[in-house]
């Protein structure tokens, strides 16, 4: 019973509709008869009075905890989940259940024990229930009012029933499912509180109306006013201080998402709006000349935060080198020729590329491993098909060093032991820039690739997981981007 289940203040929730729940539970009696190994299945309630109450008694949060199946029941706790993001789907009574589950048990030849309520509601519901289900064994019962609960549980097990209804008070009832079911040897046990009565006719239930708009508790309040008021003020005002605080947090949350998407998109629109026209690259290059970087970095800072998988940091790494050379969308899926491509205009959009490095970190908004991936892929894929590598590493080099280090730092130095980058040509020749030995290379500050071999033979793909690049500090590490009552007043 692992799936279909959800965090609610720390109890594990069941969000299985009612008739997938009682499926479950009748394969479970068929499968745990073979297996006598198996512990019992427990099936426990939750509403909105007693949400508070568990917090406020270990045992009893205890006792849901643990409990095989914990249930929604009323629609208090589902109104709060769903107001909390969580879907839940329906309500499920414990009184709806038992009903169901009777009818099954019968077909199953599955011996019930009915535990709690008066002895003469036990023999009311005894008689309705064999006039309606005439299969059903019935294996014994007991009433409610006998406080030794070992001994409740060693009559059950001499009874030799397969499943206990445990029509007990709460929060005895949960407490007895979650210590002494085990005792009882019994393979299914739940708390129904006061069904006993509603089905044995002693208790009048709720029109099915008030039932489905969620109102049953306002109809228990009307029939027993002077018992329910002050059970309810008390309970439903607890209720209210503990999940109004966590709406609040997941409504806020999503509007901050909300604002921050709309930012995204105002900083994303102009310079799409850019990149469509004729010779981006120009457009570019251009926007940092005219003093105008800021557009090409929330450009940048936007396509980052979009990376959710090394799919697509490649996306982005085809998308950009596109846009850099102004080719189509698709040009990189088919062979590019060099002398295709106006290298001039494409080194002048380069450098303005390259020079998005600090402007973005300077905002706050961007990662700096991603953004040194990105980059690194875009100049591998734009330096496999550069007609003249030795003019693209200078290009690199005097543009922005810094980076050149990072991400291209090699292996090999030079007789004084500075380290030089390391760039390779489409016939595989090392071409360093000639520059090298007058501007000696900072040591990388955060990831370092041993030699350019190791990045232009492995896929980009496994760079972005990982593969070749070193750990980051912690302020560096890449983002990952994608958390009712009873029936009756027993």
């Amino acid at each position: 019973m692992k799936q279909g289940k959800t965090t609610f203040f720390g109890l594990q929730l069941d969000v299985q509709r009612q008739e997938k729940l009682c499926a479950d539970i009748c394969d479970w009696l068929e499968c745990s008869a073979k297996a006598t190994a198996d512990p019992c299945f427990r099936q426990q309630s939750l509403n909105a009075l007693k949400l508070p109450q568990a917090i406020g008694n270990p045992d009893l949060f205890s006792a849901l905890e643990n409990a095989t199946c914990l249930s929604a029941d009323g629609m208090g706790v589902v109104w709060a989940a769903r107001l909390m993001g969580i879907n839940l789907p329906e309500r499920v009574t414990g009184i709806d259940l038992m009903s169901a589950l009777l009818p099954r048990f019968a077909k199953q030849r599955v011996r019930v024990f009915l535990l709690g309520a008066h002895a003469d509601v036990l023999e009311k519901l005894s008689d309705k229930l064999q006039t309606q289900y005439p299969d059903l064994l019935i294996a014994g019962m007991h009433h409610g009012y006998e406080s030794d609960d070992a001994k409740l549980a060693e009559l059950v097990r001499k009874s030799g029933a397969d499943a206990l209804f445990v029509g007990l008070p709460s929060p005895r009832k949960e407490l007895f499912v979650e210590q002494y079911s085990g005792q009882t040897g019994t393979r299914f046990a739940m708390g129904v509180g006061g069904a006993f009565d509603v089905l044995a006719g002693e208790v009048t239930r709720a029109p099915v109306i008030w039932q489905k708009a969620g109102l049953e508790f306002l109809w228990r309040i009307i029939c027993q006013p002077k018992y329910m008021i002050p059970r309810y003020a008390n309970g439903l005002v607890g209720f209210a201080k503990l999940v109004v605080p966590g709406i609040v947090a997941h409504h806020t949350k999503r509007l901050r998402r909300w604002a921050k998407q709309a930012a995204m998109i105002s900083a994303v629109a102009p310079m799409m709006i850019c990149v469509g026209e004729p010779h981006a690259q120009v457009v570019w290059a251009d926007g940092f000349a005219q003093g105008e970087p800021q557009v090409s970095a929330n450009w940048m800072t936007a396509k980052l935060a979009g990376i959710s998988d090394p799919d697509d940091v490649q996306d982005a790494i085809t998308e950009i080198v596109n846009m850099v050379l102004a080719q189509p969308d698709d040009a990189l899926s088919t062979e590019v020729k060099g002398n295709e491509i106006d290298w001039q205009a494409a080194d002048a959009s380069i450098k303005a590329l390259l020079g998005l490095v600090d402007t973005v970190l300077a905002g706050g908004a961007g990662n700096s491993f991603l953004l040194e991936a990105v980059l690194g892929g875009v100049l591998k894929q734009i330096l496999n098909i550069h007609p003249d590598p030795g003019r693209f590493a200078r290009v690199i080099e005097t543009s922005a060093p810094d980076l050149a280090a990072r991400v291209f730092g090699g292996d090999e130095r030079h007789s004084n032991g500075v380290g030089v980058p390391i760039l390779v040509g489409n016939s595989g020749t090392k071409i360093s820039p000639p520059n090298a030995v007058q501007q000696p290379v900072k040591a990388p500050r955060v990831f370092q690739i041993t030699s350019y071999e190791r990045f232009t033979t492995g896929t980009f793909a496994t760079v972005a997981e990982g593969a070749f690049w070193g750990v980051a500090d912690e302020e560096d590490q890449i983002v990952r981007i994608p958390e009712l009552e009873d029936v009756s007043p027993r």
